[in-house]
């Protein structure tokens, strides 16, 4: 393995490269050399790198190169990467987290089942508060007689409210006040009583020092509107014995009706009344009642509230409020009747045909026999009992004490016979009756 040249002997090139070998093996760590090697093969640059590199047997300030050997042995240092800042934002989170929470899935059957009570629900609230506000604020009373028999019942609803007046006035009596704005015009008012939709009071006229009535409406409504309007014009033209007159009336500061006053009426009498009185009395009525189908007007509301007594006993009509024409056609806005004073064509018009001058020959009869026996014909718990009674019972009248006790009873019902074309034919025949009857007269 060894040349000899001119006696010296020099190591072949095997030999060296194996000492260079061994020279690596045990000069450098082997931690040092796993790193070097490893950072080689991870493909780190040197001249990047922020290690600098330490190479082993180079002295300062040679530049690194080695001088005791033609290998050099690099090391690196571990490289200790930047922490890496967490940027993520807050809705990026939420998304994250929202789309690894487990899925949960609902059937379609009951998805739309509970879309389909949802709705139902908020369609019954609103359903509820419509209903709530267009509702009339209108107390119910208890069943059975709940209807007063002398009230005129309106079928509109009437709103609880008044222009001129407090809920407490509605009682009647000290508290019902008098418009201030007719102060001025009718000197000392004072209460004397009040209807469905209006109130009366005895009153001096300022000009004429005369003592008068003036009526002023409740309410200031549609339909008290409507009701006042009737009375004035049906009222107005009207003048006879036995129908209160009306001597003025306005719109303007207030609605009034300036009229007769009497100090009386038919309802604060006690009843019943001996024979010969009550039938006098009546015929005042019916006198008033064919002069006023003479005009072409009927009443229709005809009972004890809307009969006044004048000073000398002479009854008179007042109260025209319900009133038509005769053989006015048109459909009412305002259909109103006193329950035990109606008549069957009031109550069911389809069944027995449309009120007319029949009509207030019915209330004759029935006022005639209240007058005379002290009650009504028709006496029932509730209203839907006396409505049933009107349409199909036959009239109960009790006996009295009197002279004429069949012959009154006769006219009386004949009055009040269901079918209007089985009453009588008019008002003067049924005048006619009563003054054959000799002795009354």
């Amino acid at each position: 393995m060894y040349a000899s040249v001119t006696g010296t002997c020099r190591p072949s090139p095997l030999w060296r490269v194996m000492g260079v070998f061994l020279l690596l093996v045990f000069l450098v760590p082997p931690g040092a050399a796993l790193t070097a090697s490893g950072t080689a093969g991870m493909g780190h640059d040197p001249a990047v790198s922020p290690v600098s590199p330490f190479i082993q047997g180079a002295e300062p300030g040679t530049g690194g190169t080695l001088a005791a050997s033609p290998v050099a042995v690099i090391t690196m240092r571990p490289t200790t990467l930047p922490a890496r800042q967490n940027r993520t934002s807050l809705l990026q989170t939420v998304i994250k987290n929202a789309a690894e929470r487990p899925k949960v899935t609902v059937p379609a059957f009951w998805f739309i089942l509970v879309v389909i009570i949802i709705f139902i629900g908020l369609g019954t609230i609103l359903y509820t508060l419509l209903k709530k506000g267009d509702r009339p604020s209108v107390t119910r009373k208890k069943s059975g007689n709940d209807v007063p028999d002398h009230v005129t019942v309106i079928e509109t609803p009437l709103p609880e409210t008044s222009a001129e007046a407090s809920p407490s006035d509605r009682s009647g009596g000290p508290a019902v006040s008098f418009p201030t704005t007719l102060e001025k015009k009718f000197l000392n008012a004072e209460f004397i009583g009040e209807g469905g939709l209006a109130r009366v009071f005895r009153a001096q006229n300022a000009k004429t020092g005369r003592t008068v009535a003036v009526k002023v409406p409740v309410r200031f409504d549609e339909i008290t509107g409507t009701h006042f309007t009737r009375d004035i014009v049906f009222w107005q033209g009207l003048e006879h014995e036995n129908i209160i007159r009306i001597y003025s009336f306005n719109i303007l500061p207030v609605p009034y009706i300036e009229m007769e006053y009497a100090p009386s009426s038919l309802a604060a009498i006690l009843l019943p009344l001996p024979e010969e009185k009550a039938v006098r009395m009546i015929m005042g009525i019916a006198r008033g009642i064919a002069y006023a189908h003479g005009k072409g007007i009927v009443h229709l509301d005809i009972k004890p509230d809307n009969i006044l007594i004048a000073s000398d006993g002479t009854p008179k009509i007042t109260d025209w409020g319900l009133s038509k024409a005769i053989g006015d056609t048109r459909k009412s806005s305002m259909i109103g009747f006193s329950p035990s004073y109606a008549a069957p064509e009031q109550i069911a018009p389809d069944r027995y045909g449309k009120p007319g001058p029949a009509t207030d020959i019915y209330q004759i009869g029935m006022l005639l026999s209240e007058m005379l026996t002290g009650s009504v014909a028709f006496v029932c718990e509730g209203m839907h009992d006396l409505h049933c009674a009107i349409l199909a019972d036959t009239p109960v009248i009790p006996s009295w004490n009197g002279r004429h006790v069949d012959e009154i009873r006769k006219i009386i019902l004949k009055c009040l016979a269901k079918r209007p074309e089985n009453r009588y034919v008019s008002v003067a025949d049924l005048i006619s009756d009563l003054e054959s009857l000799q002795n009354l007269v």
